[in-house]
């Protein structure tokens, strides 16, 4: 098998699509401007990202934990190499003897000429990464001549053998831990080594790097870590939460659940503190279009603004985030929690994998680290040596009490009250991509106004229920939370389902080649 590479400087910056004639035993690669490429005279690899391994080895695919994606050929066939997260996928398909694969769902559809079937409901696929490594849908419906659906891949990668026979590879491998000094320490080793990567000289392209901050536990735990790698770095913060809880309600809950601004923890950690812009009016046509492209589910716009300063240079950007804390740090998790399955309650930062690779950000969730060992993390969690930072809470998570604590963070300034800045949309929120939208669809102003309130009648009714229920604890609250709505009218008309297809095709058009 030969790989032949070709830099297209018109893809996304991190994009890279892949042709593989088993038959005529070629690979052929397209990459964007910012998509490493193997040095050597007989290239074997191409890369989106950075691994716990050396960068000029290339070994991305034997390695414990890789961020962004990659494609390798290895004597026993084509490596097709996703993140180690359940927040980033490749895509691929297959024809014939002739397999296709990318890190874009865009590309993908913009060099076959499919296009989303939008006869089916793919908020099943969108989903289901929720639903962990073992159990998230793989295949959804696609238009095409001769390629009814496409499939995503997620944490495992592919192998097309030399015969074109598939097969699928975990990369992680067991970790245990004998304290909470051993856990932090096997942690900080494998993020050094992540950033000696991502930073390495042999890249055309060193990265930069960003975190976010908030007054949960997960984002400020990473923060802490990174810093110790990298002191003055951006930190990104939004000034309130997301909550719809009128603010008189608000006040006899036993949280503060509207205040998430992190910039003082930020500060406090050695990072620089920077406000993302909630205001979504004036959000380009483009930019807004590539945050609804990843799938059916609720675009993440409200960082909109770190895309933008990402987009402003010339290298890519590594996003340290705190996705998956929930999981591997919360004291009190149950069997499914324990069973290493990576199964989580919501699709955070999922909804950014086409924008990032079009802006050209690397999703750096390191709690995602060990995630497979996650009973081994729990049981550090639960030690008597973390009984001092136990809160014996529905929101408890002592591994990263403690480490912020240390650092000096005030006990009172985080972690007593489950937060989130995204918002939950159906459809365009920026004025250019709705003028687009209404322009050249059936929908209008009046009916989506009319579909968002169905659906806010029908949310505000079970929430207030659940408000009776669970007293106002907001932790029962968060695991109540439910979107019934949606899918309650999807049979009749789906309102986001046609912002998927409209926005994802929109953008497909530019990378057909006829």
């Amino acid at each position: 098998m030969r790989l032949r590479i070709e830099r297209d400087e018109k893809l996304p910056k991190l994009a890279w699509f892949a042709r593989i004639d088993v038959a005529a035993k070629t690979t052929d690669v397209e990459v964007g401007p910012f998509v490493e490429v193997d040095p050597a005279a007989a290239p074997k690899w191409v890369v989106a990202g950075m691994w716990t391994g050396d960068f000029v080895a290339g070994d991305f695919h034997r390695a414990e934990a890789l961020f962004g994606s990659g494609l390798r050929l290895d004597d026993d066939g084509v490596h097709v190499v996703p993140a180690s997260t359940t927040v980033d996928r490749c895509v691929y398909a297959r024809d014939g003897g002739v397999w296709y694969a990318s890190n874009s769902l865009v590309v993908l559809l913009g060099r076959l000429g499919a296009r989303i079937d939008l006869r089916f409901d793919h908020r099943n696929w969108g989903e289901s990464m929720a639903l962990g490594v073992f159990n998230y849908v793989r295949q959804f419906q696609v238009v095409h001549p001769r390629i009814p659906t496409m499939s995503q891949l997620i944490f495992e990668s592919l192998r097309v053998g030399p015969a074109g026979e598939p097969s699928f590879h975990f990369r992680d491998r067991p970790r245990t831990f004998a304290d909470y000094a051993d856990y932090v320490g096997q942690f900080g080793a494998v993020l050094e080594h992540l950033h000696g990567n991502a930073t390495s000289p042999a890249r055309k392209k060193p990265m930069r790097s960003v975190t976010s901050a908030s007054r949960g536990y997960d984002s400020g735990a990473v923060t802490a870590f990174v810093t110790r790698l990298e002191q003055g770095l951006p930190s990104w913060t939004a000034k309130r939460s997301n909550t719809r809880i009128p603010r008189l309600l608000q006040g006899v809950m036993n949280a503060d659940v509207a205040d998430d601004d992190g910039s003082e923890i930020a500060t406090q950690l050695g990072a620089t503190p920077r406000y993302l812009d909630l205001e979504l009016s004036k959000v380009p046509l483009e930019l807004e279009a590539w945050c609804w492209a990843a799938a059916q589910i609720s675009p993440e716009l409200v960082f909109h603004s770190m895309l933008t300063d990402a987009d402003a240079h010339d290298v890519p950007t590594i996003f340290w985030a705190g996705h998956v804390g929930d999981g591997a740090w919360e004291r009190q998790l149950g069997e499914m929690g324990l069973s290493g399955q990576v199964v989580r309650g919501a699709q955070s930062g999922y909804a950014l994998i086409e924008a990032r690779v079009r802006y050209g950000v690397v999703e750096a969730s390191v709690p995602y680290l060990f995630m497979r060992s996650v009973a081994a993390i729990n049981r550090v969690s639960r030690s008597d040596e973390l009984k001092p930072w136990q809160l014996d809470s529905d929101y408890d998570r002592p591994i990263p009490r403690r480490l912020l604590e240390e650092r000096g963070v005030p006990r009172e300034a985080f972690g007593f009250g489950k937060k989130a800045v995204a918002q939950d949309y159906e459809s365009p929120q920026g004025e250019a991509l709705r003028a687009a939208f209404f322009d050249q669809t059936q929908w209008n102003e009046v009916t989506e106004q009319l579909y968002r309130g169905v659906n806010l009648g029908l949310y505000f009714a079970q929430r207030a229920t659940d408000f009776v229920k669970a007293r106002g604890d907001r932790g029962k609250l968060v695991s109540k939370a439910r979107r019934f709505g949606k899918r309650a009218l999807a049979g009749v008309a789906d309102l986001q389902r046609q912002t998927f297809f409209f926005t994802t095709h929109l953008l497909a058009e530019q990378y057909s080649k006829g």
